[in-house]
């Protein structure tokens, strides 16, 4: 019998890039290997199975698989910056009717033909590819080579034409540009923070400011990605893990390493920011660094164990496998895992960058013709001559209209004085087509901050009319939907129809499907859900326990805590069920003033717990 692992174990916080397949591995060996290290456990039922192929599918995790020789050869060399023979781009594990594009390579045959991140790669030389291709295999070839590819964007099918050649993959590569530091980030391999070490070495003296682009980024090592991040935030726990038995491990730099440079990070984010690359951003969020622009990352929040010949004595060969182990957290306790990281400020990707550069002015001698904006504790730039601009008036606009309602927005004057402005006026002065993200009947609200800040980031839109209505009752289904949309949520399609109320295809099935598959709601044990029901008070705080304990690791650990006779006494007035959840979400801050338990709760009593806890679990960018 083999001994089962060394004491030293590779964390991987990459997304896949290669494919599982037929493994030389013994399979009484990769059940041991998943029953031991697997977080959400493996069921006896799944191990009965008879192939790995047949359990990897059973248990669904995308980023649990094994590896041959080759293709684990293939997966250090898109995280490492090597050179790889083929077309410049890498895609997810994940089939979904085609295998995602994550990133397009600088001076690749991929970029120079046009194809992008996000593009959904279904066919190569006219061959369909299905979840069993590994698409290296038709894609790689002998330098000099052509071949087709065919990918789906925006559901149109299209053919780019390419030649096959050698691609180095440049982990980092960085530049002055304006008053940045600007740093363009593929991957966290073994050499990326070296890199950026020698950027800010480089750069930082002529610099107001670092921009760091991750937004095709699909992660790499998590020691890697902590010596990065320590570099703008100094030393400290860079990461915790968590097992599948509730215990923590955790990463870190030395207390007394210091930050190579004290200019606020701007970190551009989009879609395709995945894992490491969403570690990075809580590092900067964690320790009050910089902000991030963008769209909400990916949502990878998970690490794995790459077991190889050199800490598994059951690899043999040069094959691999990579196994789900811990869930990660950022340094204040935030996941990222489906939530992803919500960037300080949602921006479309067609303006993302030229916004972040409107930031990057230094401080001015005089305050006449620049704006200052206070955000996340950092005061920024912007010179309104370079705003107006032509070619960057639809990102200022977005800009402004971005703003959420703790950002402070201050005009200079020819006395050297700043006046704070509100973003719709001073759109309108410059003749901006400025669009409010505000509903119009939320302002005397008690709870329109929450509102505002909510709506800022797309999670909650008004009715039909235009309008909030505030003070109506909330639902079961618009609670649902509520934190179905703060946290991207999305249903299992194999787990539609549960509740014999809620109809396929209704306005509320995907986010009460959704809110039922991750364990946060039930029915009434009928078969029915009540999706028009309302909502007490105490059943809003109860649910959203359940989603405080998955989301952060106060949550959670709050969440473990027996009973005490005192909170018995504090939260007598709860149902025995509710006042577990009440004292968590108090020590959350998240609770509000002068509400019965037993109560209906209005719709801006939902949208003010949900907003609250978001910002006390570190969702929201403080």
């Amino acid at each position: 019998m083999k001994k089962l692992l060394s004491s030293l174990l590779a964390l991987c916080l990459a997304l896949s890039l290669t494919l599982p397949a037929a493994s030389a591995l013994e399979l009484d060996e990769a059940k041991e290997l998943l029953k031991e290290l697997y977080v959400d456990g493996v069921s006896d039922e799944v191990l009965a199975l008879d192939s790995l192929d047949a359990i990897l599918e059973a248990i669904g995790d995308p980023y649990t698989f094994y590896m041959t020789a080759e293709q684990y050869d293939a997966f250090n060399q898109s995280v490492n910056g090597q050179v790889v023979v083929g077309i410049g781009a890498t895609v997810e594990t994940a089939f979904d009717n085609g295998y995602r594009i994550m990133s397009v390579l600088p001076s690749s045959p991929a970029l120079e033909a046009g194809i992008q991140p996000g593009d959904v790669l279904v066919a190569v030389d006219g061959v369909e590819l299905t979840a069993e291709t590994d698409p290296r295999v038709p894609i790689v070839g002998e330098e000099g080579t052509g071949l087709t590819v065919t990918v789906l964007r925006n559901g149109q099918r299209l053919n780019f034409s390419l030649v096959r050649r050698s691609v180095q993959i440049p982990i980092v590569t960085y530049a002055l540009k304006g008053g940045a530091g600007y740093i363009d980030c593929i991957s966290f391999g073994t050499t990326t923070p070296y890199q950026v070490q020698e950027a800010i070495q480089q750069l930082d003296s002529s610099a107001a400011v670092w921009v760091v682009d991750l937004r095709s980024n699909p992660g790499g090592g998590s020691d890697s990605t902590a010596l990065t991040s320590s570099l703008f935030t100094g030393g400290g726990i860079m990461l915790y893990f968590r097992d599948g038995g509730g215990n923590y491990q955790y990463t870190y730099t030395s207390y007394d390493f210091p930050a190579l440079t004290d200019k606020p990070v701007i970190v551009l984010l989009s879609e395709h920011s995945a894992s490491g690359s969403e570690l990075f951003a809580g590092d900067i969020r964690s320790y009050g660094a910089g902000i991030a622009l963008g769209q909400r990352s990916f949502g990878k929040g998970t690490a794995q164990l790459v077991l190889e010949e050199s800490n598994c004595e059951y690899m043999e060969n040069g094959e691999a496998m990579k196994i789900t182990a811990y869930r990660f957290f950022a340094p204040d306790g935030a996941t990222n895992h489906i939530v992803g990281v919500l960037p300080t400020l949602l921006l479309s990707p067609e303006n993302t960058e030229r916004a972040a550069m409107l930031l990057t002015s230094p401080a001015p001698n005089r305050t006449a013709g620049y704006l200052r904006l206070d955000v996340a504790e950092y005061q920024f730039y912007i010179r309104l001559s370079d705003a107006l601009q032509e070619e960057n008036r639809a990102a200022f606009t977005e800009l402004l209209e971005a703003l959420p309602p703790d950002c402070g927005l201050y005009q200079g004057s020819s006395s050297n004085r700043w006046t704070q402005v509100e973003p719709a006026g001073l759109a309108k002065a410059n003749g901006l087509a400025f669009t409010s993200r505000t509903l119009p009947d939320t302002a005397d609200s008690e709870y329109s901050w929450e509102i505002d800040t909510l709506t800022a980031y797309g999670i909650l839109t008004g009715y039909a009319d235009g309008n909030f209505h505030p003070t109506d009752q909330v639902s079961r289904a618009q609670f649902c939907t509520m934190i179905a949309s703060a946290l991207d949520l999305t249903a299992s399609a194999s787990k539609s129809g549960r509740f014999s109320d809620v109809p396929a295809g209704s306005w509320f099935e995907g986010p009460v499907s959704a809110m039922a598959d991750m364990g946060f709601i039930s029915g009434y044990g009928d078969g029915r859900f009540g999706p028009g029901d309302p909502v007490s008070y105490q059943e809003m705080v109860t649910i959203l326990n359940r989603v405080a304990a998955w989301v952060s690791m106060d949550g959670y650990d709050l969440n473990r805590q027996p009973l005490q006779l005192q909170d018995a006494v504090t939260f007598k007035d709860f149902a025995d069920w509710a006042q577990i959840p009440a004292r968590n979400l108090n020590a959350l801050d998240s609770l509000l003033d002068g509400c019965a338990p037993s109560d209906p709760s209005t719709r801006e009593m939902a949208a003010a717990m949900l907003c609250r806890l978001m910002v006390n679990t570190n969702l929201i960018w403080k």
